[in-house]
Formats: C-alpha cells, sequence, structure tokens
C-alpha cells in the first residue's frame, strides 16, 4: 500500500497496559500468515474518537514514499525510512534507540524489516533486504551488523541471479519472511528488457546466510512448467519480479507468495506460452523449496498484472466447518 511522501511517523495511542505477549506486532501482517488482525480490545467503537498523538518522530528523510510498516517486538518498535535506515525506538515514547544506516546506493521506497527472536545462544535479529540487492541483519538490541552473517553481516542478492546483468536493477524492497531459522526473500526486478536479473525467491540461513534453497520461478529444461515459455523463452529471462510481500503457513509448513509479470512486460512475442510461474500465487515448501502448488491468476500477461501482496492465511466457514484458504488481491 503506497502513502503520500512523509517525514515523520506519528503514532495515536491511548494510554493503558497491556499484556506483552498482545501488545507486539512483531511481523509486517501481525502474523507469520499475514491475517493483519490483533486481538487487542482496548481500542473499539466505543472509545476510538477519543485518540490523540503521544509523540511524532521525524525521520530527516525525503525524497522517496515513505511505505514502511513498523513492527513491535520485546517493548521496541523497528522501521525503515526513505532512504533506507533502520531505526528502534521505545513504543511508548518515540525515543530512539538507536539507527543504523546501509548507506543505499539507489534509495527506493521500502517496507519494512524482519524480526527473528534468537535461540539460546543467538541473541535476536533484525533482518532486512536494500534497493541495491543486500542481505543484512543486525543485532535487535544494539543495531550492529553481526558479522557472523554473511560476510561482516551482509549477503550479496545479486550473485546468482543477476550475474551478467551488472547495470540492470535488483532490489528488495518488502521485508523477509522467517520460518523457523530460514529467512526467504524475493527480489524486485526490471521491467524490461526481456533478458535480466531473476526474480526466484530464496531461503538463507538466518545464523550464517548461507544459501539453503532457490526457487525457478522461470522452470529450467526438465522442470515442470519449461514447456510453457516457447522455445528458449526461459532463457535469462528477467523476473518474475518478486516484490510483494511472502507469508508464512508454519502449521503445514508452507511459504506463500505471489509473483509479478516476466519482462518485457509489455511484449511477449520471445514468451510464447502462459509463462509458468509468472502471475501466481505459490506454495512452496518451507523447508525444502519445493513446489507443493501453484495457481496462475493472468496467463501470458503482457499488461504488468503483477499479482500483488503476499497471499494471506485465512480460514473460511463453509457448510459450519472451518477450511483453511489464501487470500490475495488482483
Amino acid at each position: 500500500m503506497k502513502t503520500r511522501n512523509l517525514t515523520h511517523l506519528a503514532l495515536l495511542v491511548l494510554c493503558a497496559a497491556a499484556a506483552h505477549a498482545q501488545k507486539d506486532w512483531p511481523a509486517y501482517g501481525h502474523d507469520p500468515g499475514g491475517m493483519r488482525y490483533s486481538p487487542l480490545v482496548q481500542i473499539n467503537t466505543t472509545n476510538v474518537s477519543r485518540l490523540h498523538r503521544a509523540w511524532t518522530y521525524h525521520t530527516g528523510d525525503s525524497g522517496t514514499q515513505f511505505e514502511t510498516t513498523p513492527i513491535v517486538a520485546a517493548d521496541r518498535m523497528y522501521l525503515s525510512t526513505q532512504s533506507g535506515r533502520i531505526v528502534a525506538l521505545e513504543p511508548e515514547t518515540g525515543k530512539e534507540i538507536w539507527t543504523y544506516d546501509p548507506k543505499v546506493r539507489r534509495p527506493r521506497e521500502h517496507r519494512g524489516v524482519a524480526y527473528w527472536p534468537g535461540d539460546r545462544e543467538i541473541p535476536a535479529r533484525i533482518l532486512l533486504g536494500t534497493s541495491d540487492g543486500r542481505l543484512i541483519a543486525l543485532d535487535a538490541a544494539t543495531g550492529k551488523p553481526v558479522t557472523t552473517f554473511g560476510v561482516n553481516g551482509e549477503v550479496d542478492l545479486r550473485e546468482g541471479v543477476a550475474d551478467g546483468f551488472e547495470r540492470s536493477s535488483y532490489s528488495v524492497t518488502s521485508p523477509p519472511a522467517i520460518y523457523k531459522d530460514l529467512l526467504i526473500i524475493g527480489g524486485s526486478t526490471p521491467e524490461g528488457p526481456s533478458r535480466g536479473p531473476s526474480g526466484d525467491p530464496r531461503a538463507f540461513d538466518i545464523r550464517t546466510g548461507k544459501l539453503v534453497w532457490r526457487f525457478h520461478t522461470v522452470p529450467r529444461p526438465g522442470e515442470l512448467g519449461n514447456d510453457t515459455w516457447g522455445p528458449g523463452g526461459w532463457k535469462q529471462r528477467a523476473g518474475p519480479s518478486l516484490w510483494g510481500l511472502i507469508n508464512v503457513d508454519g502449521k503445514r509448513g508452507l511459504v506463500l507468495l505471489s509473483t509479478g509479470n516476466p519482462a518485457d512486460s509489455w511484449y511477449g512475442a520471445d514468451r510464447k506460452g502462459t509463462n509458468l510461474y509468472a502471475n501466481c500465487v505459490l506454495a512452496l515448501e518451507a523447508e525444502t523449496g519445493k513446489l507443493r502448488w501453484y495457481y496462475q491468476l493472468v496467463h501470458h500477461d503482457v499488461f504488468d498484472y503483477d499479482v500483488t501482496g503476499g497471499p494471506a492465511l485465512i480460514e473460511v466457514n463453509r457448510d459450519g466447518k472451518k477450511v483453511p484458504a489464501i487470500a490475495v488481491r488482483v
């Protein structure tokens, strides 16, 4: 969801105590499945008119759209600014705890960060992608890069998906998804020309930054769907872009994602066929990246009809029974 350009973050609150587990919003959509539902009952139709501004935090940035959704975990709020800086605040006061500047070379919209609570050996981490194609892990308490992750806290996401296309953009604008000790992330790729960086989703080990799996959204020879690209249409195909959110069904061990269109966005004569897995909702096994199922909403897209947003895990009441389902905006 895009918003007008802002230079500050304003939080409207009602002052009251809440249970620690309830007051958190630890992921972009609140829960891994992206329901965007809060169980809090303190604010309701009888008192919402009495909300007032408690504090304002000025980022000091300008020039790009402010699209971040702050997350709240372990008594801290984390957000990204218009220039891609990461900020940790006290949720009750807006007081700045730390900031981190990844020094992004080409700033563009940035929708937020992911939180991993850590374990007995490793402290909590903040994980993010950048618009110049890096994956970064920060210590959630200090905002300092985790030097044991990747190379001094960073992984070059362009490696393996943008080789040979040094001048083409490859960016990450949405936060990674978290499943156990894996983070799953996708890239935003150019609308054209037809040849360019791949938009394949990949999973990395949260502890080390090592690649665990990669799913080919443009199938290679021998993979299901390769014949939907016509003769040679799969070769070095740019995209499909995976700029939107990725959600997780922890109960079934699935990662849920939606893909955009392939490049060139408005020309398809060099990719005759339905072009799997562009413009699809995909369910992959979170631990392996193996395809469980797919549904393509647009065949052979030449109108830039991205499947936007992350597929939300919901329940539908049917004949008195609750049926697990996926909801996605098109």
